[in-house]
């Protein structure tokens, strides 16, 4: 484990403040919170995180696959400051390539490798692709995807998928039914490659269930036309309010949360988002 942790620390020591600073221009007029740079630290963390879970399974994790991931996971939304579009791989692709071009000490198969897993991050049809051998878990484009979707669980999911959602134009009648469709396709596709790791995925079955338990409660209210503060509708719409019709930053929306909601449902969850997002303090940026 130490072995790969050296690994980690000297791609991440080569690597991570060049990129950050790069994703801090490419979103520096961009107001999208919910997958601007910060979303693509996450990302990593999630990659960072199954890389060591298959570590401990016995799978060597070449050093090359590392820093080919750490630039796709930091490149794979970037397409998103062109067209909010569900193809937004290709923009995004497009970007990564004219970054890593710099680096000649990356082989011109790596460069071809990391832009196909930013460009194929959200295809449906790489997702569905079975795992067939083991070996097959080590796919870089199965890894930045999967990443992606470990992102889509939790509260920090609900934050993910109400603004990008909202901002597509689907209308909140129908959010919560277009949620719970896609989020059963990215925790399917999950668990047909990762199930074998048991105590991984289960962790990451309780974050699904949350994020599941949340939007059935929203299409519950939704259905009953309930209006009460006390409500996942009183969440959803300060969301839409905060990041969609005034363009705050999500630590805005979490702060004005904190000090206005006083029913217990809605301040419960301002409080365990703000704690979810506070896990991209785990990489210290110098």
């Amino acid at each position: 484990m130490e072995e790969l942790l050296s690994k980690i620390h000297r791609i991440e020591a080569k690597h991570l403040l060049h990129l950050y600073h790069h994703l801090e221009n490419l979103f520096m007029n961009v107001s999208l919170p919910s997958h601007d740079l910060q979303h693509h630290i996450r990302v990593w963390l999630h990659c960072r995180g199954l890389l060591v879970e298959l570590h401990k399974a016995g799978f060597q994790i070449p050093e090359q696959l590392i820093e080919n991931a750490i630039f796709a996971c930091f490149f794979h939304d970037t397409g998103l400051t062109k067209t909010l579009d569900e193809e937004h791989g290709i923009q995004g692709a497009e970007l990564c390539k004219q970054y890593i071009n710099q680096y000649i000490t990356i082989s011109e198969i790596d460069k071809i490798l990391i832009t196909k897993a930013v460009e194929l991050h959200d295809d449906k049809s790489v997702k569905q692709q079975p795992v067939t051998k083991p070996d097959d878990m080590l796919n870089l484009v199965l890894l930045v995807s999967t990443a992606d979707d470990l992102d889509a669980l939790g509260l920090t999911g609900v934050f993910r998928y109400t603004e990008i959602y909202l901002k597509r134009g689907i209308s909140m009648d129908q959010l919560p039914r277009k949620v719970m469709a896609n989020l059963r396709n990215r925790f399917t596709s999950f668990t047909n490659a990762y199930s074998s790791l048991h105590q991984y995925s289960d962790k990451q079955r309780q974050r699904y269930v949350e994020t599941m338990d949340f939007f059935t409660k929203l299409e519950d209210e939704i259905s009953q036309k309930q209006a009460a503060q006390d409500s996942a509708i009183t969440v959803v719409n300060l969301l839409n309010e905060m990041l969609v019709n005034q363009s705050n930053s999500i630590e805005q929306t979490i702060d004005y949360a904190l000090n206005t909601l006083t029913a217990s449902y809605p301040l419960n969850f301002f409080k365990k988002l703000k704690a979810e997002l506070e896990v991209t303090t785990a990489i210290p940026i110098v």
